[in-house]
């Protein structure tokens, strides 16, 4: 292997990605960075008047709980799982980063509850009393095509009805550009399909973003 090929590990079960993460602090520092940056990504985009230290905050939370309870099925770190083993970047967008971003969802859910009393969590189905905090399968809160949209499952929260509601409300321009992004379309091709300049297409975004923030907030006070 070339030197400066990523390492790489097989993983086979929470145990033995733990005794990697210990031994290994650069590949536990790769796969942290990663997953925080591909998880708050998506999660900012979709809880537009959310603080970024919030939306982090929900990320540790819920790494720090996959750490400690260690809910995961050993299956998903098989699944997908390249025969020389995990880089640390692969493993933060492997089904194991799919159930840390539904964590991650779950514990910002659980924070905008507690500020605001009329945004429910259900949970998944067959759910019953189990409490919020305990994540007991992979299947619950997994994600079978990682980071494709699992919000799907969270379509009856007020908020992203209302976020929703408020993105349709914006000027063609406004909303065209916004779809564009939420679309995770690079930022230059936005500007070329709209035969604009990158910092027109960022402008557009600030203002679309703010209105939307501004909106959804006055829906919920």
């Amino acid at each position: 292997m070339n030197s400066l090929d990523p390492k790489r590990y097989v993983i086979n079960n929470v145990d033995a990605l733990l005794r990697i993460l210990h031994a290994d602090p650069r590949y536990a520092l790769e796969f942290r960075n990663k997953a925080e940056q591909h998880i708050t990504l998506k999660l900012r985009k979709k809880f537009f008047n959310t603080s970024p230290e919030g939306v982090v905050d929900a990320f540790n939370n819920a790494l720090m709980k996959f750490l400690q309870t260690r809910t995961f099925k050993d299956e998903g770190f098989q699944h997908g799982q390249p025969a020389d083993g995990w880089t640390a970047q692969e493993l933060a967008v492997s089904k194991l980063g799919g159930y840390l971003y539904r964590g991650s969802l779950h514990e910002l859910i659980q924070m905008h509850r507690r500020t605001r009393h009329e945004v429910r969590w259900a949970g998944p189905e067959g759910d019953g009393g189990q409490d919020d905090n305990v994540f007991s399968d992979a299947d619950d809160v997994g994600d079978p095509s990682p980071f494709a949209d699992p919000a799907h499952a969270y379509e009856h929260l007020s908020l992203i009805k209302r976020m929703r509601e408020c993105l349709n409300k914006l000027s063609d321009t406004l909303r065209a550009t916004m779809f564009l992004y939420l679309d995770e379309v690079p930022m230059e091709q936005i500007a070329r399909q709209q035969d604009l300049h990158v910092p027109t297409v960022k402008s557009r975004l600030h203002a679309a973003r703010k209105l939307v923030a501004e909106c959804t907030r006055k829906g919920m006070d």
